[in-house]
């Protein structure tokens, strides 16, 4: 199946995607990319600023995947040092692994969104917010507060949904496989380094500098984000060139050929395209396989996440930072491929 052929059913697509019922009348009225070169088509920038913008996707993705990693080892430690004295496993676990239900839930919005004000101002606004309920829950004085904060950390990541989008705007389809596993191995290395580091830092400066260090981190990457990234998403882009057109020569008649034939509303569009993994969900039963089947991993990974410090720590004798090197192990294996041999390496 080519990769443009749409998974929805024909009735799906026309309840749905009312966004790309589009006027592609061809006429000169119609603003578009210079077929010839466009120093605004993201396709048509310079190599070495795409490749930049890769590495700086890159360095998101381990950050965020850092910040998230980096309390497994600590989480009882934060809980007792909040709870004073009096933790809770459940606590600790809800602490860890409260991250996903957020994280599970910002895509069907923040996607959305960027398919309608651009992918520039919702990366930097979902950015700013992760940094500020980051330092919230370095701030944290109950359990419940930092919970919370790491719930709405989760819920404000934009970095794993955008950055695919963000290099099909910028590559051709042969090109982005290299773009994407760049930016896919930073978080294996995130999600490595991010627990030794951790235990570190919370053996001896305290567990609130590995949340500081989670901020600074991303506030570092949002400094890059407002210097360096562009919008790379076509439609805003052609929307703003046509905008200036009509000032600049007086003829209203300048569209683009992304501007909706019926005048759909921009919360509709948000709506629709937050219902559309849904339609496609419930329309393949590969899909539906394939999610359950990172369903279970996911869940095998998190009973080993809550599980594994408490037995290093208490059967064993582990400092914070030896138990927080335990979980290389993790990225090792999931680097090969092969997560099913995790639990050998604690045999």
């Amino acid at each position: 199946m080519d990769e443009t052929t749409p998974l929805l059913p024909d009735e799906a697509i026309a309840a749905v995607l009312s966004d790309d019922q589009l006027d592609r009348v061809p006429n000169k009225d119609v603003v578009g990319f210079d077929p010839n070169g466009d120093t605004e088509n993201p396709m048509d920038w310079p190599k070495a600023y795409k490749w930049g913008i890769v590495a700086l996707l890159a360095f998101m993705a381990f950050t965020v995947t850092f910040t998230c990693i980096s309390v497994v080892p600590i989480a009882n430690r934060i809980v007792d040092d909040l709870d004073h004295g009096k933790a809770s496993s459940s606590a600790s676990i809800l602490l860890v692994t409260i991250w996903e239900l957020g994280e599970a839930a910002g895509p069907l919005v923040i996607a959305p969104l960027s398919e309608v004000f651009g992918r520039y101002p919702v990366m930097n606004v979902a950015n700013v917010l992760f940094i500020a309920f980051t330092i919230l829950a370095a701030l944290s004085q109950t359990t419940t507060v930092v919970i919370t904060a790491r719930a709405l950390t989760g819920l404000a990541v934009a970095s794993n949904v955008l950055s695919p989008a963000i290099i099909g705007d910028m590559f051709i389809s042969e090109e982005r496989g290299a773009a994407m596993s760049i930016v896919q191995l930073a978080p294996l290395i995130g999600g490595s380094v991010g627990p030794a580091i951790a235990g570190a830092i919370a053996q001896t400066a305290g567990w609130r500098q590995t949340l500081w260090m989670g901020a600074g981190l991303a506030a570092a990457c949002e400094v890059m984000f407002l210097t360096c990234f562009r919008e790379t998403y076509k439609v805003p882009i052609l929307k703003r060139r046509a905008s200036r057109l009509r000032k600049e020569t007086g003829n209203s008649a300048l569209k683009t050929e992304f501007d909706v034939g019926d005048g759909g509303h921009s919360w509709q569009v948000i709506w629709d395209s937050m219902m559309r993994p849904w339609i496609v969900l419930k329309s393949s039963f590969v899909l539906q396989v394939l999610s359950l089947f990172g369903s279970f991993v996911f869940t095998y990974f998190y009973i080993m996440s809550t599980t594994l410090p408490s037995i290093l720590e208490e059967r064993y004798d582990f400092t914070p930072a030896a138990t927080g090197l335990a979980f290389v192990t993790f990225s090792k294996y999931y680097a090969a491929g092969d997560p099913g041999r995790l639990g050998e390496s604690f045999d």
